[in-house]
């Protein structure tokens, strides 16, 4: 829907009405009918990333494409859910709320973070290890810091309650502020601690330090200068290096009965060192400020904050907190290269009286040390609605934006938020994000925040989440809350950009003119760009000319290209600028052109690069790089073009230029790369002429190596048993080349066989797997190789295989022999010993004495049980024939494993009796 936002505005910027409408776009969020147990406090947040809008409600989660609005999951999820899956046991229930979800632009990457309930708190943090929630990479990297003896106890002994907690991103730490809640006292807060969490090793899933932090506390009296806000960064260009991170708190009026005003914020300065803990500082000053009367201030009762009026109050007298007893989240950073800006708001009253209308106040702070005030206003552009729960954010143009809810005994909670401009001091311009149809009315709590950001993509689109009733809702745990993500863009963000910042032109012969080189203005605005004009100006102006497809206007995120030529009226450096005359604010931008001009001939040559990297090339191979060189001006006589420098038979050269090139014509030099063993080699191509700047040279540089690489050259696979499978770890095949292997072929002969990620096709610098599987049939040992054929110089690849396959049971020995022994006498028992080779328990049904002359051999065993995967037992076997000569049997086993029967033969010889 269109929301006009126009009047003052369109007088200020001198712009039609009708390029001022603001679109807001608006979709559902969590819902509590989407939830298993809403909260009534339901405290909305959420952020923008690349790729998603992520919202969260206590204390659920759910991520929105930002082009499509789809949900990614299809219900929300418990915010407990990275914690859950890395099993970080003290983080799986944030009954308490106060969560925040944020996107890091620095890093790129989603920060999620809470705190756990009592007894023992700890502060959960979780960041995701990519930009896309979708991403099949997904991780989260968690975090548990314990708190309890960061917190400090009250003089009961009872640990202060962690309320309020607010985290940011920094260059140097993730900075949180908590507020320390005095349980025993009803919850006053009685001081404030800040923290530094190690966001470097947090990032890549390290260990992180212990965090550092500050308290400050007046136990047993509210602290007037509580909810500490951190310095959140929006945009990509991160703070100069060494800025401390700023907090920034309310400063209530002193609470003496009697004072309902105040004149001052405070701002905090954290420098955290970690490689001496003990440098790290944490103080405090005050920054003076408009006089301010909090929302809802109530001189006898300072923490009541309950004063905004619904459609219902006039019968029900229910009214909503406005949370106006503290600045409110996000405390929003930018850096704008010439100045660091640093935004916050919160809820005044703007009337008269006690509990009057409220409206919204915000700061802006700049400064390259300790910031100060640099101004300020107030959001009340009229006197019918409450405006409440303010978040702020501002982007790359100078447009601040806030969001807030509105209220009043005539109009149902509703989402609105306002615009200006900084740097113009225009007037905001309020817009109706989406209107309330109902009231609450069982329950003071509207959510203690709403949060505005800016996209990280194109650094102006505002995307803001608040919360809002359908119906009226009653009844004692009855939770029918909505919630709403808007999104906006101001017009007057963006500027108009001429790119590249600068063009240079080869030395060219006067009289002539160069190939024209293009350049491109883009129109960033949220409106048209009008052109007045386009010219080439300055010293050598006559020697540059220019054609363009920009006409008079280009189109909200349009672009238009200039083609611009050197065509040298003299000899020597020639310099001049291309300059766009339009009505953006950043009106008109230039680019400088320079070139040589030259009575001699030229010559030009493309590609023009003067250095020529070949990269990592096998050893043995041939790669060819082709310059062509244009003679202009005058025929060009070559003296020579040869190799020369360090490494010269490393490189070859032919051409067809030599003797000499007649104006206008071309010839082609190739130089190729010829690598004759493995390490770095250098050298110079020169060609030397009668033409301008003769001699030219070009620097080579390439790399040998052995094209592909295995990670082993040998796989032992040891004793597998047969009709069974054994896969060794896998070969990582490496291309260690700058250009693609490929015609890949892969095999392994039986009984060895191969699977491979290689495809046929192995991209420059990349690598693939090769996975061997050795599965007998037959017993002994057997060799084979893996072989790997390729594109490569050094292919074929090989990885010679041996592996020995083994029977499931294993009889040793397996032949029994008990010599001479007289009939009527019995041998000494010998020991065979049977082991599992197997991986599951082998169970025997029968192990017997069997053959012709079973009779005279007789057997005791230790397998009756079963043999458990990778145990012996034994079968102890005596000799006492019965007759005289040779005599033969066997001990037959009866089992599970493959291959039964097994046996174990039995020979003997009964002699005459002595």
């Amino acid at each position: 829907m269109i929301r006009p936002a126009c009047r003052l505005l369109s007088i200020l910027l001198l712009l039609p009405c009708s390029l001022l409408a603001q679109t807001v776009t608006t979709f559902e969020g969590i819902d509590a009918s989407q939830v298993a147990h809403p909260e009534t406090d339901v405290d909305p947040n959420g952020a923008v990333g690349t790729k998603q809008y992520v919202e969260w409600t206590n204390v659920y989660m759910q991520a929105f494409d930002k082009k499509t609005f789809a949900p990614v999951w299809s219900t929300p999820q418990s915010v407990t859910m990275p914690f859950v899956i890395n099993n970080v046991t003290n983080c799986t229930n944030f009954n308490g709320g106060d969560g925040i979800i944020f996107f890091d632009h620095l890093a790129s990457r989603w920060v999620v973070a809470a705190h756990s309930p009592a007894p023992n708190y700890y502060y959960c943090v979780a960041i995701s290890s990519t930009d896309d929630l979708t991403s099949s990479s997904l991780a989260w990297y968690t975090y548990a810091f314990p708190l309890n003896a960061i917190l400090g106890t009250n003089a009961q002994g009872v640990t202060y309650y962690p309320d309020w907690p607010k985290i940011a991103a920094w260059p140097d730490a993730y900075y949180v502020g908590i507020d320390l809640g005095d349980i025993t006292a009803g919850y006053i807060d009685v001081g404030v601690v800040a923290c530094a969490l190690d966001r470097t090793n947090m990032l890549n899933g390290a260990t992180a330090s212990a965090p550092q932090c500050f308290p400050s506390s007046t136990p047993g009296v509210n602290y007037l200068a509580h909810s500490l806000e951190p310095a959140d960064i929006d945009g990509t260009t991160a703070p100069p290096v060494g800025t401390p991170e700023s907090f920034v708190s309310i400063q209530n009026p002193l609470n003496d009965g009697v004072t309902t005003t105040s004149n001052s914020i405070n701002l905090w300065q954290f420098h955290v060192d970690w490689t001496t803990p003990a440098n790290s500082t944490f103080m405090q000053s005050s920054v003076s400020v408009p006089v301010y009367t909090p929302g809802c201030y109530y001189a006898k009762a300072p923490a009541n904050t309950f004063c905004v009026p619904q459609s219902t109050t006039g019968s029900l007298n229910d009214h909503i907190d406005s949370v106006g007893d503290r600045l409110m989240y996000r405390f929003a950073y930018r850096n704008f290269g010439t100045y660091q800006s640093y935004l916050v708001s919160h809820t005044v009253q703007v009337a008269t009286g006690v509990r009057t209308q409220t409206g919204i106040r915000w700061y802006e702070l700049r400064g390259n040390g300790i910031p100060t005030l640099y101004q300020s206003g107030t959001v009340n552009p009229d006197t019918s609605v409450f405006r409440f729960l303010p978040s702020i954010a501002q982007d790359q143009s100078g447009n601040a934006a806030v969001g807030y809810a509105v209220s009043s005994s005539s109009t149902h909670p509703s989402i609105r938020g306002a615009w200006w401009n900084l740097n113009g001091s225009t007037a905001p311009s309020e817009l109706t994000f989406y209107n309330g149809s109902g009231d609450e009315e069982n329950s003071t709590f509207w959510g203690d925040y709403s949060s505005m950001t800016v996209d990280p993509v194109d650094d102006c689109t505002f995307w803001y989440v608040n919360e809002y009733l359908g119906a009226n809702q009653v009844g004692s745990g009855v939770t029918i809350w909505q919630t709403r993500i808007s999104n906006f863009k101001a017009p007057t963000c963006g500027t108009a950009t001429l790119s590249p910042s600068s063009l240079s032109f080869p030395t060219q012969s006067v009289g002539s003119t160069s190939t024209s080189q293009p350049m491109t203005l883009t129109n960033n605005q949220g409106v048209a760009l009008n052109i007045s004009g386009i010219a080439i100006t300055g010293t050598n102006a006559t020697s540059f000319t220019q054609t363009n497809n920009c006409g008079t206007s280009v189109v909200v995120g349009g672009s238009c290209t200039l083609n611009v030529s050197f065509a040298p009226q003299s000899s020597g450096p020639l310099s001049a600028s291309v300059t766009v005359t339009d009505d953006a604010a950043n009106s008109p931008q230039s680019i400088s052109l320079s070139g040589t001009g030259t009575s001699a001939p030229t010559l030009t040559f493309s590609p023009s690069n003067a250095s020529i990297n070949y990269g990592s090339r096998g050893v043995g191979s041939t790669t060819p790089y082709s310059i062509l060189a244009t003679a202009s001006g005058g025929t060009v006589n070559f003296s020579s073009i040869a190799i020369t420098g360090a490494n010269p038979t490393s490189f070859s050269e032919a051409d067809n230029c030599v003797p000499s090139l007649a104006s206008g014509s071309s010839c082609t030099i190739t130089v190729s790369f010829v690598p004759g063993a493995t390490g770095s080699f250098s050298a110079a191509l020169g060609v030397t002429s009668n033409a301008f700047g003769s001699p030219q040279s070009f620097s080579l540089s390439g790399t040998g190596v052995v094209p592909v690489t295995l990670s082993a050259s040998s796989i032992a696979f040891g004793n597998v048993v047969i009709n069974t499978s054994k896969t060794a770890n896998a070969i990582t095949v490496t291309n260690n080349t700058s250009v693609p292997v490929t015609g890949i072929n892969v095999s392994a002969g039986t009984p060895f066989s191969q699977t491979n990620t290689c495809g046929t096709t192995l991209a420059a610098g990349g690598q693939c797997k090769v996975t061997v599987t050795f599965s007998p049939t037959t017993t002994g040992t057997q060799s084979g190789s893996l072989t790997i054929t390729d594109s490569a110089s050094n292919s074929p690849q090989t990885v010679s295989l041996k592996g020995t396959g083994e029977p499931p049971l294993t009889l040793s020995p397996s032949n029994l022999y008990f010599g001479n022994v007289s009939v009527g006498n019995s041998s000494l028992p010998i020991v065979s010993t049977v082991t599992n080779n197997t991986k599951a328990t082998v169970t025997f049904s029968s192990i017997l004495v069997t053959g012709s002359n079973a009779s005279d051999f007789s057997q005791t065993n230790t397998c009756s049980a079963g043999l458990a995967a990778g145990a012996s037992c034994t079968i102890s076997v005596t000799f006492a024939p019965t007759v005289i000569g040779a005599r033969s049997a066997a001990v037959t086993l009866t089992d599970s494993a493959a291959g039964s029967p097994q046996a174990i033969t039995l020979h003997g010889s009964g002699t005459a009796k002595h």
